[in-house]
């Protein structure tokens, strides 16, 4: 359900941005709109000793991470961002899966000739994971998830990608506190390295 939300969502907030861009703006570069993807590397935080991007790299899940980013919601610097994280494969279990529907603000802190981008994100809305023989956690969760962006343009429409990102899913309860790093709530977290395609130009 917070999954359909969170989409619905994000599809009008981009819906009201076309639309409140219908007349010419004489301010800045514009309405943007960027799509993309990544290989994403995570430590799921199930099955590993602690919650470190770098303490789990026999078991890391690997997967595919599209996005969507459109600009000028409230300000030029002030983005809205949407993706969905396909974590299916490796793991430290057979059949152990992660996915996660995020959507929220980006916010471009540092733009070094038009070329380096830096910007910080806070997503929110639902993730899922799958555990084999573990019907108590298998399920859907609410969570956050802030996150550090680095675009480097390398042509006129075309970025290339690096992001770290620390999910929080504080309901989450596993069969005992041995699977997870913690007491409480799981914290999936890790690297995306992607491209990304300008639509309109920044």
């Amino acid at each position: 359900m917070i999954r359909h939300l969170s989409l619905a969502s994000l599809c009008f907030l981009l819906s009201a941005t076309l639309c409140a861009q219908s007349n010419p703006s004489a301010e800045g570069p514009g309405f943007s709109v960027i799509v993309g993807a990544g290989f994403s590397t995570f430590n799921p935080d199930y099955g590993c000793s602690n919650s470190s991007p770098f303490s789990c790299w026999n078991h890391q899940l690997i997967g595919i991470s599209p996005f969507v980013s459109a600009n000028r919601m409230v300000f030029q610097r002030l983005y809205l961002e949407g993706e969905a994280r396909f974590l299916h494969w490796h793991g430290p279990a057979n059949g152990l899966t992660e996915s996660s529907y995020l959507a929220g603000p980006s916010f471009h802190l540092l733009h070094y000739r038009r070329r380096l981008l830096f910007s910080t994100r806070f997503l929110l809305g639902s993730a899922q994971i799958t555990i084999p023989k573990d019907a108590v956690s298998t399920g859907n969760y609410f969570a956050l998830a802030p996150s550090a962006v680095f675009d480097y343009k390398i042509a006129k429409r075309v970025s290339a990608r690096v992001e770290y990102e620390y999910q929080i899913w504080p309901s989450f309860e596993g069969i005992s506190t041995a699977t997870t790093s913690g007491t409480g709530g799981l914290t999936p977290n890790g690297f995306t390295f992607g491209v990304s395609y300008t639509i309109f130009p920044w």
